[in-house]
């Protein structure tokens, strides 16, 4: 027979290992599942460009409308639709990789039994694929950005800044 105490002890000893073990699992698949909706945040950034694909239709809006603001020349717009075109399959590419490893991941943590270290494999892809896609994404800008003048580049700033908040942003304006 065991005592009160033991008993107590017995169970708070059971409760702290469970604890740990539901602990440990949640810092596993918490930043797991962050990096699942990261993976999709950063899919949903279009591989598309300035040149009205339906892939790139949002950011190409906007690049349009801040050529607009900046008067750009038809030349100038020529050279960044070019520099898009180009980099396009590039980032295609990576946004199929980003596609794969979310189902990769998915897979990963929905299985029977969750392998760690699978799932650490995946997150270090997913963050290096989500590296080379914010990569090729700043080589465009600052390409495109180097197309325009000083002058431009300031106007752009401004039309950029007036957007801030508006594009990534999810439920209501904050009062």
């Amino acid at each position: 027979m065991q005592t009160e105490v033991q008993n107590n002890a017995q169970d708070r000893t059971m409760t702290a290992g469970f604890s740990r073990t539901r602990r440990g699992i949640l810092l596993l698949v918490l930043p797991a599942l962050a990096l699942a909706g990261v993976g999709g945040w950063v899919s949903s950034a279009r591989a598309g460009g300035p040149d009205g694909d339906e892939a790139g239709a949002g950011p190409m809006r906007r690049m349009h409308r801040i050529l607009d603001r900046v008067g750009a020349t038809q030349g100038q717009r020529d050279q960044i639709r070019a520099i898009w075109t180009g980099l396009r399959p590039q980032l295609r590419a990576v946004r199929a990789d980003q596609k794969s490893l979310r189902q990769q991941m998915v897979a990963a943590l929905t299985a029977p039994s969750i392998n760690a270290g699978d799932v650490e494999r995946l997150r270090k892809q997913t963050m290096a694929n989500a590296d080379k896609m914010s990569g090729l994404i700043t080589q465009g800008i600052v390409a495109s950005a180097q197309v325009l003048t000083p002058d431009q580049r300031k106007l752009a700033q401004q039309e950029i800044g007036n957007g801030t908040g508006r594009h990534h942003h999810w439920g209501p304006d904050a009062p």
